[in-house]
C-alpha cells in the first residue's frame, strides 16, 4: 500500500494530473496556496471590525491576524483550523484521482457542481450541529473541486476574471457555455487536459487547456485562473459565513475553548467600551 501511495504521490507532484498542483509548486499557486489566501482574506473580513473594538492594528498575516481576531494563543489553534481544510483539500488527489467530476474532469460538470452544491450543505449542517471538525473536513474537500474548475475548463481563455458565481447557487441549474477536459474516447471539439498523461492531448487541437501550473500547456493562463480560483474561495466562504453567521463562521477558525474565552472577552470589551 505504502509504494502504491508513493507513486500516485510522484505522479500528482510531477504530472499535474489533476489540477492545480498540491505540493512543491515553486512560483506556481497550488491548492494550498490558494486555500490559505481565501481564509485569510475572508476572515479578515470578519475580525477587521472586531480588533477597531480593541483598539489594535489589523494586518493579514495568519499570526498578527489570530492576534487581532482572537487572543494571544490562539495563532497556533487558528494555524491549525487552516491546515485542516487545507489538508482535506489536497486529499482529495490521493483519494479521488480518476474521478473526474472531483476535478472538473471528463466533461463532469453538472457532477462536479452537485459535489459542491452538496457538500456546501453539508458544512453549514455540521455549522449548526456544532460538529465543526466535520465542517473543515468538507470544506477542504469542496474547494478542492471548486478551485479546479478555473484551472480545467475554458473560463479563463473566455475572457472571465471573476468566479463563476452559478457553481455555488443551488437556485440555478445550469452552469452556462464553458468547455472543459474531454473524455479520453472523445476528444472531437473538445479541449485536451495537456500533459504527458494525456492520451487526447496529441489529437487536433493539440496540446491541453489545463492551467495547473506555470509550465502547463496554458501556463501564460495559470496566474489568472489562480486569482480567480481564490476569490470563488472567498466567495463560497462569504456564502457559508452568510448562513452561519460571524459568530459560527468564526467557530470554524478556531478551537471551542478558546473561541468561548475569546467571545466572553469581547462581551467584556463591549460592556465596558
Amino acid at each position: 500500500m505504502s509504494s502504491v501511495l508513493a507513486v500516485v504521490s510522484l505522479l500528482l507532484l510531477q504530472t499535474e494530473v489533476q489540477g492545480f498542483l498540491v505540493l512543491f509548486s515553486g512560483s506556481s499557486m497550488d491548492h494550498l496556496k490558494i486555500t490559505r489566501e481565501a481564509i485569510l482574506q475572508t476572515t479578515a473580513k470578519v475580525c477587521k471590525q472586531l480588533a477597531s473594538v480593541e483598539g489594535r492594528d489589523f494586518t493579514l498575516p495568519v499570526k498578527s491576524l489570530a492576534l487581532a481576531c482572537f487572543s494571544s494563543g490562539s495563532a497556533k489553534s487558528f494555524q491549525s483550523a487552516i491546515s485542516d481544510v487545507t489538508w482535506r483539500n489536497a486529499r482529495v488527489d490521493f483519494r479521488h484521482l480518476f474521478n473526474g467530476e472531483y476535478h472538473f474532469d471528463g466533461e463532469r460538470f453538472v457532477e462536479g457542481r452537485k459535489l459542491i452544491i452538496d457538500g456546501m450543505s453539508s458544512v453549514k449542517a455540521s455549522i449548526k450541529q456544532g460538529n465543526i471538525e466535520a465542517a473543515r473536513q468538507k470544506l477542504g474537500d469542496i474547494l478542492h473541486t471548486l478551485q479546479d474548475f478555473y484551472s480545467h475548463s475554458n473560463w479563463i481563455e473566455l475572457g472571465n476574471r471573476f468566479p463563476h458565481s452559478n457553481l455555488i447557487r443551488s437556485d440555478v441549474s445550469n452552469i452556462g457555455p464553458v468547455a472543459g477536459i474531454a473524455r479520453v474516447w472523445s476528444w472531437v471539439w473538445k479541449c485536451s487536459h495537456g500533459g504527458s498523461f494525456d492520451q487526447t492531448s496529441g489529437k487536433e487541437p493539440m496540446g491541453g487547456i489545463n492551467k495547473d501550473s506555470l509550465k502547463s500547456n496554458h501556463g501564460n493562463w495559470h496566474t489568472a485562473a489562480a486569482e480567480v480560483a481564490v476569490a470563488a474561495t472567498s466567495q463560497l466562504l462569504e456564502d457559508i459565513r452568510g448562513a452561519a453567521g460571524d459568530t459560527d463562521f468564526l467557530r470554524v477558525q478556531i478551537s471551542g475553548r478558546l473561541f468561548s474565552l475569546y467571545m466572553s472577552m469581547m462581551s467584556l470589551l463591549r460592556v465596558i467600551l
